[in-house]
């Protein structure tokens, strides 16, 4: 399987190699040491996104552009997302991972096909050059047959009863958990349909348009995290001990709750350093997704991030990842020059389930799914694999 090397800084003697998962490919950067690196995160204030100003909303998608093509990474405030909500969805999160493991094993990720469901601790490794994933997750996703989801009302249809899409396994014991989860689900889709707005109308498009031809009922997923603090004896280990090993995400945005006042989550820069993203109070923090970056032929970057709990104390977060319509196809956005010339392309067309269906198999190698399909080429992959 051939190694992809992602676009790189210039490059000083030392070197050192940041591995990271993304999709069928091992990749990896190359860390090196510049005069100017980055190291602060931009903070975009979207208070005024509903503004019936146009001048107001232009400003702000210009904001998201630069955000999105300079590092990947920022924080997002001024959302309607309430304080007493993201308090008492950590409150939900605390409690399903404080029960005890035959409860959360109830919904065991390798008993939905769709590779959703509780993962314990260690069950994972995206960073090859680490010890497994220090950390325990559950995920959800988009379900037209939930009612909570709203399906019907989104999209003006009655779902029928064999609707192709994958659906969610809960734990039969903790009812209080999906409520919770879908309390902030619900709050945190729109926002993140509204930043979707401002990328069309930061790239000279109608702001629906987007919208319209590739997000009317989109993939979407929702996974509560819990880190445990890293031992201290464990602590000389450092580089071996990952919360979340090395890796960009394949959505399109990722919007992240983060534990208050925790530092330990870290981004790769362009230039090819780690930097700490710490929990600002009352934001998000937000970062492009592969399928922006392919759409975007690379103008928006999907930044390499990581989590090393080295804070002495539990971390949780609550990543909600927006993806496309898995039927969308979508072509890749290429900008001319001042000479009328289109810019090189980076990446090809691509259809949505198709190319995520390539990106989730391969990062669960060992789930029965990954493994009922090792033998039929990849070429022969779609969305549907995930529906058996």
């Amino acid at each position: 399987m051939a190694e992809v090397l992602a676009p790189q800084p210039p490059l000083t003697p030392s070197q050192e190699k940041v591995y990271f998962h993304s999709g069928s490919t091992p990749s990896y950067r190359l860390v090196s040491s510049t005069t100017t690196p980055i190291t602060t995160i931009p903070t975009i204030d979207i208070s005024n996104i509903d503004s019936p100003d146009p001048a107001v909303r232009l400003a702000l998608a210009k904001e998201l552009i630069s955000a999105c093509s300079t590092c990947g990474f920022f924080y997002l405030s001024g959302h309607d997302l309430s304080q007493t909500l993201q308090e008492s969805t950590f409150e939900t999160m605390k409690r399903f991972f404080s029960l005890n493991l035959e409860e959360k094993m109830d919904a065991h990720v390798q008993k939905n096909p769709a590779i959703r469901g509780y993962e314990p601790q260690g069950e994972t490794r995206l960073d090859p050059n680490t010890k497994a994933d220090f950390k325990e997750s559950f995920t959800m996703g988009d379900c037209p047959l939930e009612p909570e989801q709203n399906y019907t009302s989104k999209t003006g249809q009655q779902p029928p009863s064999k609707l192709k899409r994958p659906q969610n396994i809960w734990p039969s014991t903790a009812p209080w958990f999906r409520e919770g989860l879908y309390e902030y689900y619900n709050a945190v889709l729109p926002v993140s349909l509204k930043l979707v707005r401002l990328l069309a109308l930061g790239m000279g498009l109608d702001e629906d348009s987007f919208l319209d031809s590739f997000f009317n009922f989109p993939i979407t997923g929702m996974r509560p995290l819990h880190y445990p603090p890293v031992a201290p004896e464990d602590k000389e280990t450092d580089s071996q001990n990952i919360g979340l090993g090395a890796h960009s995400d394949f959505s399109y945005l990722t919007l992240v709750l983060q534990t208050p006042s925790l530092n330990a989550l870290e981004v790769l820069t362009p230039t090819g350093q780690w930097i700490s993203v710490p929990a600002l109070p009352n934001t998000l923090v937000c970062n492009v997704g592969q399928y922006l970056e392919s759409q975007s032929n690379g103008r928006f970057l999907a930044a390499v991030h990581r989590v090393r709990n080295k804070t002495g104390e539990e971390r949780y977060s609550l990543p909600f990842f927006l993806t496309m319509d898995p039927d969308a196809n979508v072509k890749v956005i290429l900008e001319k020059g001042r000479d009328g010339e289109e810019e090189k392309r980076k990446f090809e067309d691509f259809n949505v389930g198709d190319l995520y269906i390539k990106k989730v198999l391969p990062a669960r190698k060992k789930h029965p799914t990954s493994i009922k399909y090792r033998e039929v080429p990849e070429s022969e992959w779609t969305y549907d694999l995930l529906l058996q």
